[in-house]
């Protein structure tokens, strides 16, 4: 509790610091505590405490997370432009040592067209074991150029893994955003988009990958090559992007073919579409290997329908193995989000063998200008469980503004195995 308190008075100095500097200061505070019902015993209890500042164009902020034993981490995030170039540093603390986790920095700016790009990280090569730190340094350089209907991206590494999928997919603000994030209650820390090879101070060149992208006929044609110290050539990949076959309700969207030293391989994606907004969604997926693809697998089905202000949701997993995204691709172990979605991130997904499931909910209005949340999902498990129609879990969740900047959540949960429990929760924001 202690060490609670000195964080909570740490932000009441920052922020009044920063409201006597004449800076735009926010403070945000959420907090969970979940308890189990049998026994009574604590269950979970997480915090996060967030002050951020903003003056002109820079803004900066401070993290520090909270659960039952105190600090556990703490990161900070400031960016903004200097001149013609933007930046950004995100730097990431383990507070129980107390040791620097990792700190990445990112610099880019635009020049006669041509956009730049620099990554300059930090990693302790050795975080999550039991050792002492032992920090390696890493740096990427990568050049944008978009014209005439040609488009390059090329990017080099320097002892840190390739990340200009990434970039070419989401943009380098959204690289930047996933160094350290929050999903669905639990934080990647830092997460594996952007990462040291090895430890020591030698900026040894890793890899180099170049895509090329071009409008051809009735398609996009991207290709790109990758080469690294370690392996040499390690593949080049030909795909024809957003083919279009002339009719409106089914396109390609990609057909690629993909080669690596020793082997070769062929893929398609279709994108189908029969209505503008479908109640029922299938997961599809082709199996197969190589060149050879040998049929269409029905993986999981969704359904989703709106009413007088209620969703209504079903979902079923057929494979609980998980799927490629389609041959080339790399292998995810799909399962459901608690909220009825698809995801391969494993601290969003229910437990292994929560198969089926049947949700309601609703969104609302409510005092002081905010608004109320309430969802209720039923989950159950195909031929395993005990309970009545292999029923294993329900799940209650109500989530309402109570005041200006005051949001109170509360959850319940049902199991069949009797690892019931209620839980409470409070976001302030200001």
């Amino acid at each position: 509790m202690k060490r609670r308190t000195w964080v909570l008075g740490l932000a009441l100095v920052l922020f009044s610091a920063g409201t006597a500097l004449g800076a735009s200061t926010s403070v945000s505070w959420s907090s969970w505590i979940q308890l189990e019902l049998q026994p009574l015993a604590l269950g979970a209890f997480d915090s996060a405490l967030t002050v951020g500042y903003s003056i002109g164009s820079c803004t900066a902020s401070a993290t520090a997370l909270i659960d039952d034993g105190g600090v556990w981490n703490l990161f900070a995030d400031v960016g903004g432009a200097l001149g013609g170039f933007a930046v950004r540093s995100i730097a990431d603390f383990d507070a129980t040592v107390p040791a620097l986790r990792a700190w990445l920095s990112s610099v880019s700016t635009a020049i006669a067209g041509v956009r730049l790009y620099g990554l300059l990280m930090v990693d302790d090569v050795y975080a999550g074991q039991d050792t002492d730190p032992w920090y390696g340094i890493g740096g990427t350089f990568g050049v944008i150029w978009e014209g005439s209907g040609l488009s390059i991206w090329g990017q080099a590494q320097f002892n840190m893994t390739d990340s200009l999928r990434y970039v070419y997919l989401y943009g380098l603000d959204w690289l930047m955003d996933h160094f350290v994030f929050d999903a669905c209650g639990s934080w990647y820390k830092p997460s594996t988009y952007v990462d040291i090879q090895t430890g020591g101070c030698a900026l040894h060149w890793s890899g180099l990958t170049v895509y090329v992208e071009f409008p051809i006929c009735c398609a996009d044609l991207l290709a790109a090559v990758r080469l690294s110290c370690a392996g040499g050539l390690e593949y080049v990949l030909v795909e024809m992007l957003n083919v279009d076959l002339g009719l409106a309700w089914i396109n390609v969207e990609w057909v690629d073919l993909w080669y690596t030293v020793e082997s070769k391989s062929a893929n398609a994606v279709f994108g189908v579409s029969f209505a503008d907004s479908l109640c029922i969604t299938p997961y599809l997926a082709l199996t197969g290997g190589g060149t050879f693809i040998d049929g269409i697998d029905l993986k999981a089905l969704l359904f989703t329908c709106t009413w007088n202000g209620y969703t209504f949701t079903a979902g079923h997993l057929f494979d609980e193995d998980g799927w490629q995204e389609y041959l080339n691709g790399t292998y995810y172990d799909y399962g459901w989000t608690w909220g009825g979605e698809l995801t391969y991130l494993a601290p969003c997904k229910v437990p292994t063998g929560y198969d089926e499931f049947f949700g309601v909910e609703v969104e609302g209005d409510v005092c002081c200008g905010g608004d109320y949340g309430l969802s209720a999902f039923a989950w159950f498990d195909t031929g395993e469980s005990a309970g009545i129609f292999d029923w294993v879990e329900t799940r209650v969740l109500l989530r309402a503004a109570v005041a200006p900047h005051v949001d109170l959540r509360l959850g319940v949960s049902a199991t069949v195995s009797g690892s019931d429990w209620v839980g409470f929760g409070v976001d302030l924001y200001w």
